[in-house]
């Protein structure tokens, strides 16, 4: 088996064998575990119910003169993959691992959000209720603090796959809070390129934010930002992200990571610096990126079931860009995942019927 295969039989026998995993408590809160797992929009104490979440329902409560954010587990998820049939396992393993980071006083993990109370066999995940809003605006300020905590995440060996629109808030003074860790598995940094070992050099934190956000808010505001102004946005984005990994290398280098890894970073660098300094390497870097994470965020919807109009939106590029761009992505390596064997008549194929099941996927 793979690294990915391991985690999820590890993941999968947890679930089976009927082991409580907990963390915090609820004590001055005037409520016990088992009503608090029977919340629902009808509870005294619920004032908001948010209901989009696809494999929890959030409320937002007051208890103890305090408001609350309250996970609750859906009793089916509606990601139909073993990753999404145990992302809420997994978020409560992850809050147990802030919980422990928080009380070393390790920095680096402001952007992160407390746990006051999580237990995995009731189903609840309870935490401070963040007055903010979703993630609408980017800009510097947004790119730093997001690598910054993707680095520091990564150095502290977590991984994090799922920096989706849905998982990052900014609250009233303009500060980032990532509060979803459903699909954020452990790696060792020194030697591994993510939670899959050495087997998917590909992905890493800001591809990772590149395509779960950045090229999914480009694609939703493409009627409002020419493509110089996405373009600009993009020499932003990738300064921050040259900067934020120069340092993580630096990092990893002290702590006497594999020349395996450091390689990479170095290539990925080597990469970045370039295109941040020629505008027509920058062009063809953030034309191959967009169609890299466009095609895994739509691959990411089909393989879970989980489509909406934008998978659709999504596929519609991929095609486009196959019929206009095949020789130049498959030129310069943009192209992946055995599809570089392909021609372009087949990828067309392929991915009309991906997105013929896209339709078939559409969340009711």
């Amino acid at each position: 088996m793979n690294q990915e295969q391991k985690r999820q039989a590890q993941q999968k026998a947890f679930v089976e064998s009927g082991q409580e995993l907990s963390i915090g408590t609820l004590d001055s809160l005037g409520i016990d575990v088992v009503t608090l797992a029977a919340t629902t929009s009808a509870s005294n104490y619920v004032q908001q119910v948010f209901d989009s979440g696809l494999t929890a329902v959030v409320y937002k409560l007051n208890l103890g003169g305090e408001n609350w954010t309250l996970k609750r587990k859906r009793d089916q998820s509606l990601v139909k993959n073993i990753d999404g049939q145990t992302s809420f396992l997994n978020e409560v393993q992850r809050r147990c691992d802030f919980t422990h980071l928080k009380q070393q006083a390790q920095g680096g993990f402001e952007h992160v959000v407390d746990t006051r109370y999580a237990s995995f066999l009731h189903g609840v995940i309870l935490s401070p209720w963040i007055e903010g809003e979703g993630l609408s605006r980017l800009d510097e300020s947004v790119f730093r603090q997001i690598f910054s905590t993707i680095c520091s995440l990564e150095m502290a060996g977590l991984f994090e796959w799922d920096l989706c629109p849905g998982n990052l808030l900014v609250d009233q003074s303009g500060q980032i809070k990532l509060f979803d860790f459903g699909y954020m598995y452990r790696f060792d940094p020194k030697t591994e390129f993510n939670s899959n070992g050495l087997d998917t050099p590909m992905f890493h934190g800001v591809e990772r934010f590149e395509t779960r956000f950045f090229f999914d808010y480009l694609l939703k505001h493409s009627h409002t930002l020419s493509t110089q102004e996405q373009l600009t946005l993009y020499h932003c984005e990738k300064t921050c992200a040259f900067e934020a990994y120069q340092d993580k290398r630096s990092r990893l280098a002290d702590r006497g990571a594999s020349e395996a890894v450091l390689s990479w970073h170095d290539a990925l660098l080597n990469d970045w610096r370039q295109a941040l300094k020629e505008e027509s390497a920058l062009r063809r870097l953030f034309q191959r990126e967009k169609f890299r994470s466009t095609l895994l965020d739509m691959l990411d919807d089909v393989h879970g079931k989980s489509c909406t109009h934008y998978t659709l939106q999504k596929a519609d590029y991929v095609l486009n860009a196959l019929e206009k761009d095949y020789g130049q992505l498959k030129q310069e390596g943009g192209l992946f995942f055995g599809d570089e064997h392909c021609t372009q008549a087949q990828l067309l194929a392929k991915y009309r019927a991906m997105r013929a099941d896209a339709v078939r996927y559409q969340l009711s």
